[in-house]
This record gives structure tokens, C-alpha cells and sequence, in this order.
């Protein structure tokens, strides 16, 4: 078992033209107390993502094939630490962040979990969003809640399945037949641009809508037009 003082957190951030969040969430990762490495993946960004983060020291930068499941995969095999902590360029991780983690993994069924999620800014149906994060259920819990797994469990069931669309549920039903998936009662905080730029509930009724199509057993590929279409 790993002891406390030996734990190491391997946050990987894929990223796709994210100049405009990442140097913010870089910052705020290399402020968290505890034992972590820090691995941004690019997918072959055409803004400056990669310069603004090549100024951050510390920071382990890869370029790898565009797709979130390719990159994680990517960050994954460079990883040198014993949990894996997946995160998305517009998300802020509590201040606490190892010690919330370090906990879940003392229980020893725990290969897995999430953090709940929060908004930048307030709105009452993304307060509702909010409300429901805090259950451990696949039709609540998604990549951008920041997932943490257990490397040696990541690596056993072979990482992220590269499909178009829906990678972060299609994990979680293949870890949670391995042991527990936990949520933490602490909050990231994520950026609400998807809903700003499409309109709140125009976009809660397209999630909604597409978790539902997933679970019928419609594609990804078949998913992810429909997203394109209505965005």
C-alpha cells in the first residue's frame, strides 16, 4: 500500500485552444498543497495555449492526436503518479484537493470518483445542476467534475475508449464493476461558457437529451452530430 508521505497526483489537462482559461487553471493547480505533477496534453491547438503554458514552470507539456479520450490516454501513459486526476482546462480544483483524494483511496473498494461540481456564475437551473452533482451516479457525474482513478485500474481496463462523444460515462460503467466510484462533498468550479453561448436551458435540455440517447444505446458518432447540430 502506498504510504501517505509517497502519494502522488498526476493531474492531466487535455486541451484544445483553451488560451483563454489555461493559464489561470495552471496557476491555481501549482497553489494546491500536496504532492502532484501537472500534464497539460494539447490536440493541436492553433491559439497559443501551448506558449502561454510553456511560460508556466513546471508544467509538463505533450502534443498528442485531437480527441479528449486520445489526449487523457496520452497524459495517462506519461503519468508517474499513483492516481490519475483528469481535468478540463476551465475547471478549478479546491485548495484541498490531495488530502480530499488521499482520503477516498484509504478506503481500499474505492478506485475511483469525482469531485461535485459548481458554476462561475450563479443561474437557478445551473444552481439545480449543482444540486444533483452531489450523487455518485453515472447520470450525474461527468468529465468535467474532474474524475480521479487509481492508475493501476486505469491502465487494467485499458483508459478512456476513443469515441467522439460520451468517453466519460462509457468509463465509469466499466470502473464502478470494479470497485467504488465516490463523490467528494467538495466543489470544483467550472466555466458556464457552453451555457452563455447557447443559452442555459436550450443547453441543460440538450445534455439531458443526449445522456438519455447514450443510455438507448445510440452511437457516439450519432451523438456527437447531434451536439454539432444544435450548437
Amino acid at each position: 500500500m502506498v504510504q501517505d508521505q509517497d502519494l502522488k497526483i498526476s493531474i492531466i489537462i487535455p486541451c484544445l485552444n483553451e488560451a483563454g482559461f489555461i493559464e489561470k487553471t495552471l496557476e491555481r493547480c501549482l497553489k494546491l498543497q500536496g504532492n502532484f505533477e501537472i500534464i497539460l496534453v494539447d490536440g493541436g491547438s492553433t491559439d497559443h495555449t501551448v506558449n502561454i503554458a510553456k511560460k508556466i514552470s513546471y508544467i509538463k507539456i505533450f502534443i498528442a492526436e485531437k480527441g479528449r479520450a486520445k489526449q487523457m490516454n496520452y497524459g495517462s501513459k506519461k503519468a508517474e503518479g499513483d492516481i490519475l486526476l483528469f481535468l478540463h482546462a476551465d475547471t478549478f480544483l479546491p485548495e484541498n484537493t490531495f488530502n480530499l483524494i488521499h482520503r477516498q483511496f484509504k478506503k481500499p473498494e474505492t478506485v475511483g470518483g469525482s469531485f461535485r461540481l459548481k458554476f462561475d456564475k450563479p443561474h437557478r437551473f445551473l444552481n439545480l445542476y449543482t444540486w444533483f452533482s452531489r450523487f455518485s451516479l453515472e447520470f450525474f457525474t461527468y468529465g468535467d467534475h474532474a474524475f480521479f482513478i487509481k492508475k493501476e485500474i486505469f491502465d487494467t481496463i485499458g483508459g478512456y475508449k476513443f469515441i467522439p462523444f460520451m468517453e466519460d460515462i462509457e468509463i465509469q460503467k466499466r470502473l464502478r464493476k470494479k470497485g467504488k466510484f465516490k463523490k467528494v462533498k467538495e466543489y470544483v468550479v467550472t466555466s458556464g461558457r457552453r451555457f452563455e453561448k447557447n443559452g442555459t436551458t436550450k443547453q441543460l435540455v440538450i445534455d439531458v437529451i443526449l445522456v438519455c440517447l447514450y443510455n438507448l444505446s445510440i452511437s457516439p458518432r450519432q451523438l456527437k452530430q447531434f451536439y454539432a447540430d444544435h450548437n
